[in-house]
């Protein structure tokens, strides 16, 4: 973490350079009005003060007073600004981080975690770097400049032995010190399961309702919250023992050093200006040793969260190095004896995979839930590591040889949950394409058969939909998605079962306004219906993450196989539907 801080300060030699050299002023400049005070009652006790006199001390004490105001404002301004700059740069970094990683890192890392990390771990850290930069610089220049200004103006014997206790309050710090750093890493981690549990229950609230499991699930969060709050005591415990411990050693401190001050005045040896000089010192001493003591705290938090961000800025998702060819539109892609197994399972789920696909032609893809339907669309979409047997090849090249972000750029995908953004329907439906014009904005809402819908919105394409687009029914949310995808006119369109919420009709209009504005582009449909695939050039048939059939519809129909067997009963469903 030091080294780190180092190399951004170094990075910023102007904003910490002026904030060092102010600090000194300001902890030399602290010294004068004590210095003042000492020299007027010096004065007074020998009886040597004249009106020049007490003008120039008078003059001098408020001079200093408001220059050590007018250079801490600069430099803590300075220092304070420049740590939320960083906190700033981290924060989009890591942000930067999280949208370049794929689906193996967020299988390890709950939302609720990475949400602690984003938000208190990198406060945490900013307060490390401004804080206790602050700390560091003020306290141990003052120190230093309170240590020599007390040995040569006062006594340097009752300076020694009034730090005696201070020297024994380090030692005991520096022995909390480690079971300081696990109790902050066990608090924060309770706060991050605590965010986890807390946004699962608004996803849930409703589920929740309907199972009446509300005081059920208010019970299990109280306990959860009562165990979060037995560790924030523990680290209370410690954190208010060290202020304690402080308390008592900074007082012992005062009170030894003013026993012996005491004691070298009636000796001769220390004037009375010099011993009040001397305990205002000790008491701007106690004050610094006060600020050292928060060094250890503040330090130990910012390593714990700075072993957090590490974590985040260092972790990998197992994909492939990022490919560097580009491709500018998708020709050909052929899947050859492929198989998968997901990274975190030693059991393969697809297996002998084995098709192409070519420009202007649509697959369907079908097959009893859990068969492997959904897996295999995402190895088009790089959203896990290839498999290490077969291939799947586009255009005639391996598809990790392209660039990531390039294969993205040419690819539409539904997926099976609706992905939504908590603001408008137009915001939503935009996302895929920022630069759309209304026309094609328009002509998206169409295709996806949602310009009905729309109209009887009170505010359109204005309508705020909520978070996860609550307030908009599944059909909708899925037909949102859809536009999404259509407005970017995508060379492969992926729709991932993204018409199991709409009814047939509905589903039967927007197949067929996608057959017709994308004939000369490649579509794939995964369903559980077979009527959204009746016209598909290509099916096949996935069981166990294998293709047990393959062919067109009428090619699968006539083998009366699990395709005709699925056809059939969904035929007798929607007569029975339509008898209803």
């Amino acid at each position: 973490m030091l080294k780190t801080f180092w190399n951004y300060i170094k990075k910023h030699p102007l904003a910490y350079g002026i904030a060092t050299c102010f600090a000194l002023v300001s902890s030399g400049l602290t010294l004068v009005p004590n210095l003042m005070i000492q020299k007027f009652i010096d004065a007074i006790v020998v009886n040597n003060l004249s009106r020049d006199n007490l003008w120039l001390y008078l003059s001098i004490f408020f001079i200093s007073v408001i220059c050590i105001y007018v250079v801490d404002v600069i430099w803590v301004v300075t220092l304070f600004s420049q740590s939320y700059q960083y906190q700033s740069e981290l924060r989009n970094k890591v942000y930067k981080k999280l949208l370049h990683l794929r689906t193996p890192f967020y299988e390890r890392f709950r939302s609720g975690d990475l949400m602690t990390r984003m938000t208190s771990d990198i406060d945490y850290l900013g307060d490390t770097i401004g804080y206790g930069f602050m700390l560091i610089v003020s306290n141990v220049t003052w120190t230093v400049s309170i240590l020599t200004i007390m040995i040569v103006t006062t006594s340097w014997q009752a300076t020694a032995v009034s730090i005696l206790p201070l020297v024994l309050f380090g030692y005991i710090v520096f022995k909390l010190w480690s079971k300081i750093d696990v109790l902050y890493e066990n608090n924060r981690d309770s706060v991050a399961k605590l965010s986890n549990e807390v946004l699962e229950m608004v996803d849930g609230v409703r589920v929740m309702r309907a199972y009446g499991k509300k005081e059920l699930e208010q019970a299990r969060f109280q306990e959860r919250t009562s165990q979060v709050l037995k560790k924030a005591n523990n680290l209370v415990v410690y954190n208010g023992s060290i202020g304690q411990v402080a308390k008592l050693l900074t007082g012992l401190s005062m009170g030894i050093g003013l026993t012996y001050s005491g004691y070298l005045v009636s000796q001769g040896v220390m004037t009375l200006g010099q011993l009040i000089a001397f305990q205002i010192y000790l008491g701007m001493l106690s004050g610094a040793v006060w600020g050292l003591s928060d060094i250890v705290l503040v330090y130990q938090q910012g390593n714990v969260s700075f072993r957090k961000i590490d974590e985040l800025l260092t972790a990998e998702d197992s994909l492939e190095k990022n490919g560097q060819a580009t491709i500018e539109s998708i020709e050909h892609i052929e899947f050859t004896d492929y198989a998968f197994n997901y990274p975190t399972s030693d059991e393969t789920t697809l297996k002998k995979i084995d098709f192409s696909l070519k420009r202007g032609e649509t697959l369907g893809i079908v097959g009893k839930t859990g068969s492997g339907k959904t897996t295999l669309v995402r190895q088009l979409l790089r959203q896990y590591p290839v498999g290490a047997s077969g291939e799947i090849n586009i255009n005639g090249r391996p598809i990790q040889a392209y660039s990531v972000k390039n294969m993205e750029g040419l690819i539409g995908y539904v997926p099976q949950e609706h992905i939504l953004f908590s603001k408008t329907v137009g915001h939503n439906i935009r996302f895929g394409n920022n630069s759309a014009t209304d026309l094609e904005m328009n002509a998206a809402i169409a295709s996806a058969d949602f310009s009905i819908d729309l109209v009887r919105m009170a505010d359109g394409l204005e309508t705020l939909i909520g978070e996860k687009g609550v307030s908009i029914s599944g059909g909708q949310k899925q037909r949102v998605s859809i536009a999404r995808a259509l407005i970017r006119q995508p060379e492969l369109l992926v729709l991932d079962d993204s018409l199991s919420a709409v009814d047939a009709k509905t589903e039967r209009a927007i197949i067929n306004n996608i057959r017709e504005i994308r004939q000369d582009k490649t579509n794939v449909i995964v369903t559980h219906r077979l009527s959204a695939v009746a016209e598909a050039d290509k099916v096949l048939v996935l069981e166990d993450g294998e293709i047990i059939e393959a062919g067109t519809p009428s090619e699968l129909l006539a083998n009366k196989g699990w395709y005709y067997e699925q056809y059939m009963t969904q035929q007798m469903e929607v007569k029975e539907s339509e008898n209803i």
